[in-house]
């Protein structure tokens, strides 16, 4: 592994009444060999959160800092709040209800740090378990039945489907252009994770790094992703999508598609910026009523859904009803 130690790690946890999983995901991320500092936020616990954290930290020889803040943000706010407070080379996102993998933080470092200087964002495969039963798990692009490979296409940087924040390893100068533009992220951004992967993909660029640790990611029902689909926990192939999750989804990528296009004055000028910005123009749209001609257009441009049922779903949905409401 190449030298760290004159590189600043900075893990980024955010927790809201997690107490139940934080000493397994704490315990967790001392198995690396990468010295790296833990930052936290607790926002407004009303459990054991804020004990758990600090004595798991403490256990497991952990430096913790604390940025605690006076009102609630929620998610994203929490995740963007400490990503503007916290200096550092090299920054991981981290759920209060994960496990990772021994060794995570080390893969990820050491994929990064050649390009240190760079925007760029790098990602793995996660594992899906079910609530407690860490020993059954599925990789999550079988549950999801995507390609990483085409979902990590530039074109599908709004319906990716596979960037889970928890896997993602990013660089200060990625950081540094989230600065430039902080409040339309803060505005229009859905989730945290989401924003980084698409203005990495925009103005720099992001990679799948293989065989290589990764999160174990806990799917229970107060999970942020609830919102967006469902997972019986039982093998491959099984994310489930209603229609009013359905309708939410548009309402979000419409949205984070319209903060894409105010952020973008922000962002080098690239010929692959002018792509994805078209694409964008479509996008921010997507919550309206569509035409099967505009969807033909999203379709060719390499924007839609790399999942083909959901592709199928997210079409008959827009050429049926608006989300707007």
């Amino acid at each position: 592994m190449q030298m760290t130690n004159n590189v600043e790690v900075a893990v980024l946890l955010a927790t809201h009444n997690g107490a139940q999983f934080l000493e397994q995901q704490v315990k967790s991320l001392a198995e690396n060999s990468t010295r790296f500092t833990l930052h936290w936020i607790d926002d407004h616990s009303t459990d054991k959160s804020p004990e758990t954290v600090r004595a798991e930290a403490l256990n497991s020889g952990i430096k913790l800092k604390e940025w605690h803040r006076p009102q609630h943000l929620g998610v994203p706010g929490t995740f963007f709040e400490l990503l503007e407070s916290v200096e550092a080379d090299i920054y991981l996102f981290c759920d209060q209800d994960d496990i990772w993998q021994p060794g995570k933080i080390d893969a990820t470092v050491e994929n990064l740090i050649p390009d240190i200087a760079s925007a760029v964002l790098c990602c793995t495969d996660c594992f899906l378990f079910r609530n407690d039963n860490a020993s059954e798990c599925y990789r999550y692009s079988d549950v999801a039945r995507v390609n990483p490979k085409v979902a990590l296409q530039e074109t599908r940087l709004f319906m990716s489907l596979f960037v889970n924040g928890h896997t993602q390893g990013f660089t200060r100068p990625l950081r540094d252009i989230y600065l430039t533009h902080k409040n339309i992220a803060r505005n229009y951004a859905s989730l945290h994770d989401e924003w980084m992967h698409v203005i990495a993909t925009a103005c720099g660029t992001v990679r799948l790094i293989r065989d290589t640790p990764t999160t174990l990611y806990r799917w229970h029902r107060k999970n942020a992703s609830g919102s967006y689909s469902s997972w019986t926990g039982r093998g491959r192939g099984r994310f489930g999508i209603t229609w009013r999750q359905q309708q939410h989804v548009r309402r979000v990528i419409a949205q984070h598609a319209r903060g894409f296009i105010l952020a973008a004055p922000n962002f080098p000028s690239s010929p692959k910026l002018q792509r994805l910005l078209e694409i964008a123009e479509i996008v921010a749209t997507i919550d309206h009523w569509q035409s099967p001609v505009s969807l033909i257009r999203l379709a060719q441009l390499g924007g839609i859904w790399p999942n083909a049922l959901q592709a199928l779903r997210l079409a008959l949905t827009c050429v049926c009803s608006s989300a707007t409401r």
